[in-house]
Parts: C-alpha cells; structure tokens; sequence
C-alpha cells in the first residue's frame, strides 16, 4: 500500500506502536528490518503473514513450553565467514551455536504441533537444516563457549603439559615463599602474577635476600613481587606453552570456520528466517497486550466494518495509567464508501478518523487489530492523508494552500483501491467559499468510488451526504445533561456542533446568546431541535440496547455457571461410587477372612455338626449384605488361560518382553544404555534391561486397564521446567531423574532446571549427574536475559 503523505505513520500514530515494537525486539538486525517495515497489498504475501502473526499469538497465549532465548544476534560472523581465509573467535562462533540451538528449538516447537501451527511450521521448514552444525561446535565448546580440551589431539596435550609444569612452577615458588615467610622477608601466604608471569611478594627491604627478578612493585613501594630464579625455566617453559596453545586454538578455529564456510549460504537464508520470526514473535506480543484478533478480511466484498474497535493510541497510554477507552463501530460499504462524520469540538471525530486509518495501516503491515469478532477489513492500494496543520514556511504555504495540494492530489490518484481520510474538511478559508470547493472536490472523490471518513462542521457537507449515493452521515454523540462527549458513533445522523449549549456552559451572557440564536435564522433552530429530539431518541435505544446486552451476559454467567455446577456434581458422583467401591471391596475381604476362619474352625474340629452349624450361624451374623460391585483391574496380564513362554538370551529392539515385578508384558520399542522403552499397549514404560524377560510372541497380546508403576505416558500433560531450589544433591538428583523421563515420555527435547546460583554446589552436582546421562545432549546457562546461571537448559537426544 502506498502512502502519499510523507509522514503518515506520525499523522496516524504508528511510529508510536513501532516504537512498542522495537522495544520488545533483542537482535539489531530485527529493529532494522522493523525500520524498513511498509505496508503490504499482495494478499499472496500479507495473508500469510497475517495467519503466522495469528499462530504465534495462540502459542504465546494458550501454548506451553514456547522455547525462549530464540533471538540472538549473530552480528557480523556470518559475513566474516563467507570471504575465504577469514575466520572467527570463540564468542563468536559460541554466538552462532546459540543462535542454532534456537532454530532446533522453534523447529522442534512448531513440529509438534503441524495442525495448530501450519504458517509457522512452513517459515522455519522452507530451507534444509543442518543439526549437524550444533553437534560438530558442541564437540568443541563447553556449556560456557571455552574450548573443550579435547578439541585437537595437540591442544589436550598442551594443556596436560601446562598443568604438570603449572603445578611443578607453584609448588617452588611456594616454597621459597615459606622459606621468606620464616625468614620474616615476605608476610603474604599467597603468590601471584605479574607481567604473566607467576611471582612471589617480598618486602621492599629484603628483595636482594632471594636471588631472582623484580616484575613489579605495589603503589606504596613497600612490597616488589619477584620472580625467583630458580623458576624463571619453568615460567618460560609455561609462557612457550601458552604461545603454543594460542596457536592451536587460532588453527581450531580456522579449521571450523572453513566448514561452516560450505553451509554460509543456507545460515543466512536461516538468519532472514529468524528475524522474521522475531518480528512476528513481536507483533504478537502486541495482540497479547491489545488482546486482539485476525479480522475477516475481503478481497471481493466492498465491505469494511470495524465493530467495537479501540484506538491502538489509546490502549497503549491505557497501560500505564488508569483510562477507560470507547471502542467505536462504523461501515463502508457499497451504499456508503464515504462517511461524513460531524458532532462537536473535542468529540472524538479525529480519533474516530484516525482509529480507522491506523488499525487500516497495522493490518497491512502484518498487525492483529483490537477490534471483536465479525469485523470485515478491505485491502487497499492506496492511503490518503490530510490531517492537522500542514503550514510551511520552507514552501510557502498556507495552511488552506497546502490542504488544497492534498486535495488535488486525491483527485488526481485515488481509485476504488484507495482510502482517504480528511479532517475537517474545507476549513481554513471563507466558510461559504470553502464549502464550495470542498463539496466539488467530494463529488470528485465519489466518482473515483474511494473509501473514505471525512470530519466537517459544513452543513452543506451534511446535506449532500443525505441526498447522494455512496455517502452518508454519522455522528459523535453528546451527553446534553452533563454537556460532554460520550465519544460514540451514529451512523445515519448528521452531528451538530452543540455551540450554544458549550457557551451556555462556560457562562456566556443569555443576552447575547438569544441574539446569536436569531441571527442563525428559525430554520436552523428547527432543524437543530429535529436533531436533538433524533439524538435522544437514538440514545434511548442505545441504553436499550446496552441493557438488553447486560442481561444477555447475565443470562450466559447462569448457563456457564449451571454447566460448571453440573461437572461438579458429576464429578462428587465419581467420587462417591469410587469410595462405594472402596468400601466394597474392604468388606468383601474382612468377608473372605470371616469365611476363611470359619473353615478353618470347622477343621479343626473335625467338622463336627454341631460345631459347623454354630460357626455357619455366627458367619452369617457377622456377615454384611452388599451388592455385587465390579473391582479395578489390577494390571494388564495375558489372556486367561495363556502361558507366557520364557525364550533364553538379552533382549533386543522388537521382542517380546515381560516385566519381572509384574504380569505386563509388550514388545521393547528401544534402547537406553542399561535402560529400555517398552510398549504395553497405548504406555510406554522405561524400565532397566535387567528387569526385563524375553518371552515368545503371545497369541493374543491385547492389553487391558493398568495400573502398573510406570514412569511417564505421552498423552500426559508434562512441564518443559521444574524447580530444586533448595533441595539437597540426595533430594535433585532422583526428582531431575523422574523430570527428564517424564518430559521425554511427553516428547519434550528442551527443558530447563531452576536450581538458583547459590554457593554452586547444587549446580555442579546436577551438571555432572546430567553429564553421565547417555540421553542428554548438553547442559547449559541458559541466556542472562531468562535467568543466566541459576537455571541450566538441558537439551535431549
């Protein structure tokens, strides 16, 4: 859509909604996309953007576990990259497996959920994804972007070497140092480093008592920090070490840089990827706030209906103070593609004018609207603008010159694809004169069968909008009593300006007033009091109107609260049969115990007649009357009758297998390390292999109810994050372990542990437990911005 008037985004407030934006965005390369953003009128590209908007916005509100710290600048890397022979640093290539792992975790997000998410899911699935990428920098970063040891056979053996001479350098330079320290020569227990070099303090006065080299000397001068001569070898030994390693890591790194070099051109289809998805991420942060929706939207239909709309304005200053916005309702269609909108001064015409403009604007620029459902937005080529004061002094125009040039430029460009907007259109001139020329300018406008809202207080305005096709009246609404703008919408009403009732108000003399009355002339009066008596009448229906909706929301509490209280009821019906059930069985077996000791008495008495009747008398006094009530299931076993057949040897993916501490058995799905996934029927069950029967293929392997103890299902509803804040090591260890196998039974590869910073010690325990996990693929900080060290990211195989 193109925009004729050169600062139309401020005219209409948008800079002040990009502003929000930009706000919200974290990498430079999505603020200046977010710069270059224009408003788009190929539906083929706005429509998808608009639904991806939509997907996202679902997933931020009614979502779980939406992957964060997605958006992460990669800089200048990627173009470092592409000139052969160049190549980047540790934090930068630490960056890029950052800004990787953010791709996998979107990817991953939006896969799981195709249905849901189809824009989004086609977005981050357009170009091929190397995930072998992530694996090949894991191999050679730590979970804080250091080079691993083992990254090059040479760097693990330099570093060996710069450990063994390390030790061997301290553990003589503490030595001299406890020899001064006896010797009263130095008073510090502690050696240290200056120049790079590892040296021990010695009093200023006894520097000549140990034979070595001075490299430095505290600001008082009382204390030199010498390097003994006895470990100048073993220093230099360690410097040429350090110079080595330098070395090696520079070759690492140009080692990787040349491989990531091959796959450059797909990192930077992928990086126009995620800076789209960061704009998006960002516009639906905004429907969030504004609790907005994707509006119908007519590529035919020449309707265009805003239902209950708020300024965007409005909604944002809403925010940080208390503010109550009016939602407006207005049409263009067919019979009426322009409005006359007229009313009093200060009666939110202009924002009327400019709610359509600037929600017209957002929408084709990617935006939800604040607007309810059964909204209908058109797309149009064009927009229109003359709002506010247009005086220059650089050209020389008026402010009415200038208007004229907008005017002019209307009529000479705009189409049946162009929206107009004009506030108080004519005015700046001779009432009678630029009344005229506005009306001629109006026909105009109606033959090229524009879209438009113009705001006027011209009443020949108002008369040609009563008698032409394709135009009609609305009217601000106001409150006559209180004598203040209600700031609502009439259509199919011309506005007055209510400036006798303004003046009566601020105290202007009843004398002068009755002689401006009658310089106004009996028709005018008439037709004003016509129009008050139209208002009142249409502010009756309102409140009807209003009433009639309170109850009709009253009506719905009582439905939803009547539905809410028959689950309630079905719920403690439940409840009741299954502790009836409960109760059941308890006296079904004190039953069976009462029948086993009566056979047990009659035995013993060798079934004396006597002594049998009496016992079959006090059996049935002691025994209850209860119904028959069906038991629970205890677990899933084979068919009646069928004997599982044990088979020798380890099982392997695809047997048959049965659970030694239970009668379920299925088939193994896949191996663990010491652990394997077992399918019984719809469960999946992690048990450890030494656990576990090969068994022959049943006959009729269907599984019933179960109640085994397993350890995670698929269908339940698993966290992506838990919290061990305070816990003991004892305590975190088996909670992260039942955690990770519940996520990865939920299908979750990237979960995150709250364990707080601390002393360390909780952290490192985890970090080490996670490491020896054959399942988990890395442990990391997760960003500053989500919480830094005191939460690890753990990403699953």
């Amino acid at each position: 859509m193109k925009c004729y008037h050169p600062n139309t985004y401020e005219k209409l407030g948008f800079d002040v909604v990009l502003q929000w934006v930009e706000e919200r965005l974290h990498s430079q390369e999505a603020k200046e996309a977010l710069q270059q953003l224009q408003p788009m009128s190929d539906p083929t590209i706005l429509l998808p953007e608009l639904d991806r908007v939509a997907e996202l916005q679902n997933a931020l509100e009614f979502g779980e576990g939406f992957p964060g710290g997605l958006f992460i600048s990669t800089g200048d890397s990627l173009e470092k990259l592409k000139v052969k022979g160049n190549w980047i640093g540790q934090s930068e290539l630490f960056q890029i497996l950052r800004w990787l792992d953010g791709i996998a975790s979107a990817r991953a997000y939006f896969a799981a959920d195709q249905e849901s998410y189809p824009e989004m899911y086609a977005l981050l699935h357009t170009h091929p994804f190397e995930e072998k990428l992530i694996k090949r920098i894991r191999g050679i970063l730590d979970e804080r972007g250091n080079l691993r040891d083992n990254a090059s056979p040479e760097l693990a053996r330099l570093r060996r070497q710069q450990g063994s001479t390390s030790k061997e350098l301290r553990n003589t330079l503490y030595k001299i140092l406890r020899q001064a320290n006896d010797q009263n020569w130095s008073q510090d227990k502690e050696i240290t480093i200056r120049n790079e070099r590892l040296v021990i303090p010695i009093k200023a006065d006894f520097k000549g008592r140990v034979n070595g080299f001075v490299q430095d000397v505290s600001q008082t001068g009382g204390t030199v920090y010498l390097e003994p001569a006895a470990a100048l070898p073993l220093n230099n030994h360690l410097r040429e070490l350090q110079f080595k390693e330098q070395n090696e890591i520079i070759r690492i790194m140009q080692e990787i840089s040349a491989e990531l070099r091959e796959y450059v051109e797909g990192l930077m289809a992928f990086r126009k990827v995620m800076v789209q998805l960061e704009l998006i991420h960002a516009k639906a942060k905004l429907g969030v706030a504004f609790e907005a929706i994707l509006p119908q939207i007519n590529l035919d239909k020449p309707n265009l209906h805003l239902r209950n709309a708020r300024y965007p304005l409005l909604l944002l200053k809403a925010m940080q103070e208390t503010l109550t916005v009016v939602p407006i309702s207005l049409s263009l269609d067919h019979k009426h593609r322009i409005l006359i909108v007229s009313g009093p001064n200060a009666g939110g015409k202009s924002v009327s004018l400019k709610t359509l403009g600037l929600l017209q604007l957002m929408l084709q620029c990617g935006f939800l609207l604040p607007v309810e459902e059964g909204s209908e937005f058109k797309i149009f080529e064009s927009l229109f603008l003359d709002i506010g004061d247009e005086q220059s002094v650089d050209t020389d125009l008026s402010t009415y010159t200038s208007r004229l040039f907008q005017w002019r430029q209307m009529g000479d460009n705009m189409d049946k694809k162009s929206l107009f907007l004009i506030d108080e259109f004519g005015s700046g001139t001779d009432p009678k004169q630029g009344g005229a020329i506005a009306e001629s300018f109006l026909e105009r406008f109606v033959n090229q069968r524009a879209y438009g809202i113009i705001t006027t207080h011209y009443g020949n305005l108002k008369d040609y909008a009563e008698i032409t096709a394709g135009v009609g009246n609305a009217a601000m609404q106001f409150d006559t009593k209180g004598l203040k703008p209600t700031y609502n919408l009439i259509e199919g009403l011309p506005g007055r300006s209510y400036a006798f009732e303004m003046a009566q108000r601020v105290g202007v003399h009843h004398t002068i007033l009755k002689k401006a009355r009658k310089k106004v002339g009996s028709e005018e009066i008439d037709t004003e009091k016509l129009l008050r008596q139209l208002e009142k009448k249409n502010m009756e229906i309102s409140r009807l109107l209003q009433k009639n909706k309170q109850k009709e929301g009253e009506l719905e509490k009582l439905v939803i609260h009547n539905r809410i209280e028959k689950e309630k009821l079905k719920k403690e019906r439940k409840a009741i049969l299954r502790e009836a059930k409960i109760e059941a069985r308890n006296l079904i077996q004190d039953a069976n115990r009462k029948i086993e000791n009566t056979i047990r008495e009659i035995k013993e008495k060798n079934a004396a007649k006597k002594a049998t009747q009496k016992a079959r008398e006090k059996l049935k006094a002691e025994m209850p009357e209860v119904e028959s009530i069906p038991l629970p299931i205890k677990a899933a076993r084979s068919k009646a009758g069928e004997t599982l057949e044990v088979l020798s040897g380890k099982p392997e993916v695809g047997d048959w297998v049965k659970l030694k501490s239970s009668e379920s058995f299925g088939t193994l799905d896949e191996l663990q390390g010491k652990r394997g996934v077992v399918v019984v029927g719809d469960l999946r069950l992690t048990v450890k292999l030494d656990q576990l029967t090969k068994i022959k293929a049943p006959k009729a392997p269907k599984i019933k109810a179960s109640s085994v103890n397993i350890i995670g299902a698929r269908n339940r509803e698993v966290k992506a994050e838990t919290d061990i804040m305070g816990m003991r090591v004892e305590e975190a260890l088996p909670t992260i372990d039942r955690f990770l196998d519940n996520a990865r039974l939920s299908g979750l590869n990237r979960v995150r542990i709250l364990h707080g910073k601390g002393t360390g010690v909780l952290r490192e325990a985890i970090r080490k437990h996670l490491g020896d996990l054959n399942y988990v693929e890395s442990a990391v900080d997760a960003p500053v911005e989500d919480g830094g060290a005191g939460w690890t990211i753990v990403q699953m195989k």
